[in-house]
């Protein structure tokens, strides 16, 4: 009889949790009956405790399939972008899940937290994270770049510089030929009084330098400076993984902490984020007799129910626009720096190997006079025994072939991910307003009780809004309303005399 290895033992299991998961999702989908599936489930999730067995199982799948995808998300995050081993990333990963699928499970509070999260993300302080990492790249990736191209340039200038300096002390050839020509022109000046030739032999040796030694001691103070420099790059290197390694943690207790205040302005404030008219607020207030609410009925009211977004809400997305724009602006100024600097080196390395060998021109002159002691007391010219001239030329070359450098260039990866993190914060930018409705409407799923609490308050400013702008209008119409009353006025004398007069005429 075969026995089951351990793969054929995953394949079993597998196929156990397979079928136990569609034997509950037959049953789940019986009972549903004429519910949205969607509505169904998120229900299930939302609410405080399971109304029934279907619900149980149903949040029992969800806080499992939630967990677990989690936890592999965080294996792939450790192991892979973070570099922890691959025991530490599993145990972690373990341990996240099991903690995370009881305390969902278990925890309401925690459950709406940990949702809250995600809408989280779209908001202002999503935005900032977002803009953190661009920031964490350009500091740790695109500088030390251009210092490393910066360096490199810096190599070939030096290395150069030593190879001609070299050449030059390797061309001490020359000056012995020029001397041991001398030498041998000497020889054939003859004379009866004098003999060159003994005087010269002190003349006659080779000028030798040990180059050799030079160019040891240069490397060895180069390897020096090399082994420097790679241990500045390997703590750098471990700089980078530190930081990495921080900013995840702080972005996951970021997250959390900011949806946990969230939550908690939430249950302790009707005040708090409350300007949303919502279906069920005009359900309510359409309960109570109040017909026709808007979002003119509150102070910044927004209107919920739709995409449209506000003028309010329009130019509040302007303010990020410009700071994002700010920082688009200083790494791509950053990234043309690190372009222009690399070009430099390929280019500068590409001139420095065709630069051609220089040739030196050295022209001897050899004279050779005697005077005798008379001269001395007649004053009269001496005679020429030789007067030679010769030209001597050398190749003094830099030798760039022994300066090559790689050029440094920048992961195209990472321009990838900065542009998509940049396109990420303008859209974060416009989906702010969508987000806040959503993290809104995520608490109030999970906590009914308190959002009918808060309805009631905000219908109850709506009444007090609408009737002290009815008192008002009422006030105006009954100043319009009033009439002033004509005052009886004396007649004029001479209206009095014309009048008398008049009547005793007749």
């Amino acid at each position: 009889m075969r026995t089951l290895d351990l793969n054929d033992l995953k394949l079993h299991v597998n196929f156990v949790v397979l079928s136990m998961m569609m034997f509950f999702l037959c049953r789940f989908l019986q009972k549903v009956g004429e519910v949205e599936l969607m509505e169904f489930l998120w229900f299930s999730y939302s609410t405080p405790s399971p109304q029934s067995t279907t619900q149980l199982i149903t949040l029992l799948l969800l806080c499992l399939a939630i967990s677990a995808g989690t936890g592999a998300l965080l294996y792939r995050w450790l192991s892979n972008l973070l570099m922890y081993t691959r025991r530490t990333a599993l145990i972690s990963a373990g341990v996240y899940s099991a903690a995370m699928f009881f305390s969902s499970l278990l925890v309401h509070p925690l459950r709406c937290v940990f949702t809250l999260m995600f809408p989280t993300l779209g908001t202002r302080q999503g935005r900032k994270l977002v803009l953190s990492v661009c920031a964490m790249i350009v500091v740790l990736e695109v500088l030390p770049n251009i210092a490393a191209n910066i360096a490199t340039i810096t190599h070939l200038m030096k290395c150069t510089s030593e190879n001609l300096a070299h050449s030059l002390l390797n061309s001490s050839q020359l000056s012995n030929s020029i001397k041991s020509n001398m030498v041998e022109q000497v020889r054939f000046v003859k004379h009866d009084s004098i003999s060159l030739d003994q005087k010269f032999q002190t003349f006659n040796h080779s000028t030798q330098i040990n180059v050799a030694e030079m160019r040891g001691r240069l490397n060895n103070l180069s390897r020096h400076v090399e082994e420097d420099f790679s241990r500045a790059k390997r703590q750098l290197e471990d700089l980078k993984l530190l930081s990495s390694r921080v900013f995840a943690a702080v972005l996951v207790v970021y997250l959390f902490a900011d949806s946990a205040a969230y939550l908690k302005s939430y249950l302790t404030s009707a005040r708090f984020d409350n300007i949303y008219i919502t279906g069920l607020l005009r359900r309510t207030a359409a309960d109570k007799g109040i017909p026709a609410v808007g979002a003119k009925d509150v102070k910044n009211g927004v209107n919920s129910t739709g995409f449209r977004i506000t003028r309010r809400e329009l130019i509040r997305c302007l303010v990020p626009v410009l700071m994002i724009t700010l920082y688009l602006l200083i790494t791509i100024m950053l990234l043309m720096l690190d372009r222009i600097v690399l070009y430099l080196v390929v280019t500068g390395q590409t001139w420095l190997s065709e630069v051609p060998s220089t040739k030196i021109t050295i022209q001897a002159n050899l004279k050779v006079n005697y005077f005798s002691s008379l001269c001395e007391l007649f004053s009269c010219s001496g005679s020429m025994l030789r007067n030679d001239t010769k030209t001597y030329t050398a190749i003094v070359g830099s030798e760039a072939a022994q300066c090559s450098a790689q050029p440094h260039e920048l992961d195209p990866n990472h321009l990838v991910l900065l542009g998509l993190l940049y396109l990420a914060s303008y859209s974060l930018a416009f989906l702010e307003v969508y987000a806040r409705r959503l993290r809104r409407k995520v608490a109030s799923s999970f906590f009914q009780q308190q959002e009918e609490k808060r309805i009631d308050f905000l219908i109850e400013k709506i009444l007090k809004k609408r009737e002290s702008l009815k008192r008002e209008e009422e006030e105006k119409k009954m100043e319009g309303s009033e009439v002033i009353e004509p005052v009886d006025q004396p007649e004029p004398e001479l209206y009095k005399f014309y009048k008398l007069q008049e009547t005793s005429g007749v």
